[in-house]
């Protein structure tokens, strides 16, 4: 998937995907509170502690938007034209609908790489799901991973590990995480085994979240 359909595929997402959400009970949707929001990068270490582009559904707005051409911190990642979108519907507060889209990727100097990135999460009244989420041209650790499971992860020997397409189930709505670095390190036992790992940071490459609650 090249950056043109990747940006194509989540505008279609952004403007057209909230005039199809199917409506609940009616006394569901007078009840009913639509979330949203969504991220291109983040990184949380001892030392940075960095989200960007980002977009949150506003109270009382129908659309949020972020965009950034590059993201880059040093040593961790960079990506290219990154985008993140919002919607909600706040007619019944029916449904919500989230989306980050990215360019090229590179991780860890390299470590993981991906042509584009697209994160998607979509909530109604009593169900969600990640349909239109995608990875293009994933590789880790010099190995390519197509199309992987919900969930999948992967060890990175000397590094942590990765989780690709994280769902995560929410209150009302879900969260999806597309490339999800756990950084760890070692815990040395008093002759020096290894004991343990002990978590030293994330870094998120494309997150959405909605719910609808």
């Amino acid at each position: 998937m090249n950056n043109e359909s990747i940006r194509a595929a989540i505008r279609f997402a952004g403007l057209v995907l909230p005039l199809m959400w199917t409506s609940g009970s009616v006394a569901a949707q007078m009840q009913a509170t639509a979330r949203a929001s969504s991220y291109g990068v983040s990184v949380s270490t001892a030392t940075v502690n960095q989200k960007s582009p980002a977009a949150v559904l506003p109270a009382g707005e129908m659309m949020a938007t972020d965009q950034a051409s590059d993201v880059t911190v040093d040593g961790l990642v960079s990506v290219q034209d990154a985008f993140a979108i919002v919607n909600g519907d706040l007619t019944d507060g029916s449904g919500a609908v989230s989306s980050a889209t990215l360019g090229a990727v590179n991780v860890l100097n390299g470590l993981i790489t991906a042509d584009g990135v697209v994160a998607m999460a979509s909530s109604t009244v009593g169900t969600s799901d990640a349909e239109g989420s995608s990875l293009a041209n994933l590789v880790v650790n010099g190995v390519s991973v197509d199309d992987p499971a919900p969930n999948t992860r992967l060890d990175l020997p000397g590094v942590g590990y990765v989780v690709l397409n994280e769902q995560v189930p929410t209150s009302g709505g879900i969260t999806v995480n597309m490339i999800h670095v756990v950084l760890q390190q070692p815990v040395l036992g008093v002759l020096g085994g290894v004991t343990g790992y002990q978590t030293t940071g994330d870094i998120i490459v494309g997150s959405a979240s909605s719910s609808v609650n």
